[in-house]
């Protein structure tokens, strides 16, 4: 209901202002929560298990990170690049932990979802196929999007049982003319 969630995002604003962004972790895990619950398939509701004391530290981490390469970046400009390339090549890597994360937070009748894609593969989807569609003119994003959304998808389980998705290049193409 749109006043039920209007109330939550209202006080989570308010209190991730008042505590200068703190707070959002446990904004974002009341935030979850709130649409998990309210998201029923076959009778049963799905589950948001984070405790927003996991996402603080996450958040702590890339604060640091970002504060390590802007502190850097005004002394060494060299350094910083390097800085920057590893981050660039890192992010594959983030993605997957990122998935990962999120899947296994999630449950649906008492079964937790995982994220089993690794580094070589979203490093495939995510760094070599969108560098091949600049050299495409573009022509090949739509089919580039469609291989990223099925590493996702495919790398998903529910216990034991894997995602399938059935994706149609053509309807990427046509999304992205429309």
């Amino acid at each position: 209901k749109a006043g039920e969630f209007f109330s939550i995002w209202i006080v989570n604003l308010v209190l991730t202002i008042v505590t200068l962004g703190i707070y959002s972790a446990w904004a974002k895990v009341r935030t979850n929560r709130y649409f998990y619950s309210n998201t029923e398939i076959d009778g049963h509701r799905f589950s948001y298990l984070a405790e927003p004391l996991q996402i603080l530290k996450g958040r702590i981490i890339g604060f640091i990170l970002f504060a390590i390469y802007f502190l850097v970046s005004s002394f060494s400009p060299p350094l910083a690049l390097g800085i920057m390339l590893i981050l660039f090549l890192a992010t594959p890597l983030l993605i997957c932990l990122s998935l990962r994360f999120s899947m296994r937070m999630t449950a649906y009748r008492n079964v937790r979802f995982n994220f089993t894609g690794s580094y070589g593969q979203a490093f495939v989807a995510f760094f070599l196929l969108p560098l091949m569609s600049v050299f495409t003119l573009y022509l090949a994003l739509p089919w580039v999007m469609k291989k990223m959304d099925e590493f996702i998808c495919k790398h998903i389980t529910f216990g034991d049982k894997e995602m399938q998705a059935d994706f149609k290049t053509g309807e990427y193409y046509v999304a992205a003319i429309g």
